[in-house]
């Protein structure tokens, strides 16, 4: 007996007027008290809509067509927009971008920290709005995805360029990304002619799922304020000599054809994690590092350090933590999450010290260099956690003294709840918070306010436009 199927249910339509943009960047809308996400949406748009999944208390849809455009809404530059999962907002004016920004952070302040009354500063626009980013990682793969209308001489068994939203195997083909530098983009269109001609010789992309392949990631990072570019080219160890030859040839004629490449490496990793870090690597220009400028500060920068991604609003934030902080140069300065330590050596100048803390050794590394190279010695590293720092309160406040100032930066994934206890263990009179993701800040805000802190200063900058994405500069005040 053949099994009956069942016929397949035909795609829900929609037609809906946008109302705001939703933290993230995606466009808020309502039919029959039920709220949609529609992917792309713009406040002021009226679209037919096709739902792409419902659950209980939302659903979530993408635009089949704009009926009436946003009063806001622009043409995009980049050919790969809406393609490409690297920009949400391109076809958005800028300035109704930033002030969406400030409205989703007074929204999550007020309906997830509970706060009301809070003052929420005007996002800091961000003065270059393309070509900002110092660093941008790009995928190989076998598996291009395939655009509509492509030249049907492209081969579809190799792309290097970014992940296609929601499809960890598909990489889309970039020629040119509006958010790095032209020297980047040069170096990328090199690198991308030179690996596909070595398919031939069976140094081919790799493989998600089979693990079979050489050319794995290329990772470009500039100093924005120096000039300085560093070229790294992850592979595999799957083809030995072969491989390295290949490498070796890259790198002559990149140094013929760029010169404004400061510095090459090459990485290695088998690891099947699709993660551009490498268990080692061999230097074949330069030193194997950058250097960037924050201020009138210095900062070595090595492969997989962390630095901010916009070096020139990296300056516009650090401005506004030390507006926060309002030091007088008597201060004791706590920097927790302290990373490569930028934050605390751009203050260190308007700090009686700064000891920075951070879980990573080979940040600590970085931070003492860095503080090295700057000339700073009121300033000090250490490694570990939260809860171990609190343990050793008393002897960190006998060396270094009872902050006046805590600076907490936590990574993206946000802070355990229980380092909130740690902090208020600390009792430091003023905490700077600066978060990237305004959904947790705003649920720790509600914590540290609970009983022990007012929070006075809200201020978000705008570290990458086109993005639904806002750092925010958060000063707390302990209760008198």
């Amino acid at each position: 007996m053949s099994e009956v199927k069942k016929p397949k249910r035909p795609p829900l339509i929609l037609d809906l007027e946008v109302e705001k943009l939703a933290y993230g960047g995606k466009g808020v809308a309502r039919k029959d008290d039920f709220v949609w996400f529609v992917d792309k949406g713009l406040p002021g748009q009226h679209v037919t809509a096709q739902a792409r999944r419902k659950k209980r208390r939302y659903g979530e849809a993408f635009i089949k067509e704009v009926i009436t455009p946003s009063p806001d809404q622009v043409d995009a530059p980049c050919p790969y927009f809406g393609l490409c999962g690297g920009c949400q907002l391109q076809h958005y004016d800028y300035a109704a971008q930033a002030q969406a920004k400030t409205q989703q952070v007074a929204e999550l302040i007020d309906r997830l920290g509970g706060l009301t009354g809070v003052p929420v500063q005007p996002t800091i626009h961000a003065d270059k709005r393309y070509g900002y980013r110092n660093k941008m990682e790009f995928s190989f793969s076998n598996k291009r995805w395939t655009i509509e209308d492509e030249d049907g001489s492209v081969p579809d068994n190799w792309a290097l360029g970014l992940h296609v939203p929601r499809r960890f195997d598909k990489v889309l083909q970039i020629d040119r990304c509006l958010l790095q530098t032209d020297a980047a983009n040069d170096v990328l269109e090199t690198v991308n002619a030179f690996a596909q001609s070595k398919k031939p010789d069976k140094l081919w992309a790799y493989d998600l799922k089979t693990h079979k392949g050489f050319w794995r990631f290329l990772v470009l990072r500039a100093g924005q304020l120096t000039g300085e570019l560093m070229v790294n080219v992850v592979t595999s160890t799957q083809f030995g000599e072969q491989g390295d030859a290949a490498i070796d040839e890259l790198a002559a004629i990149i140094t013929e054809k760029h010169p404004e490449v400061t510095t090459m490496l090459h990485s290695v990793t088998d690891k099947l994690a699709q993660a551009a870090f490498a268990e080692s690597a061999r230097v074949l220009i330069g030193s194997g590092k950058i250097t960037e400028k924050i201020g009138d500060k210095v900062f070595e920068i090595s492969p997989n350090a962390f630095f901010q991604t916009n070096s020139y609003q990296t300056e516009t934030l650090f401005k506004a933590i030390a507006e926060a902080a309002e030091l007088t140069g008597e201060e004791t300065v706590y920097d927790l999450y302290c990373g490569t330590g930028a934050i605390g050596i751009y203050l260190a100048d308007h700090a009686k010290n700064v000891l920075g803390i951070e879980v990573i050794p080979e940040a600590i590394e970085d931070a003492r260099h860095n503080a090295e190279i700057n000339g700073l010695e009121n300033i000090d590293f250490r490694v570990g956690d939260m809860k171990d720092a609190i343990k050793q309160r008393d002897k960190l406040e006998a060396k270094y003294g009872a902050p006046h100032v805590a600076i907490l930066d936590p990574p993206r994934g946000g802070t355990h709840p229980k380092t909130i206890q740690h902090l208020m263990a600390l009792n430091a009179p003023t905490v700077v918070y600066v978060s990237c993701n305004p959904s947790i800040l705003a649920r720790d805000l509600a914590v540290l306010c609970e009983k022990q802190y007012v929070v006075d200063l809200i201020q978000p900058v705008d570290m990458f436009p086109h993005t639904g994405h806002v750092e925010v500069v958060a000063r707390l005040n302990r209760r008198k």
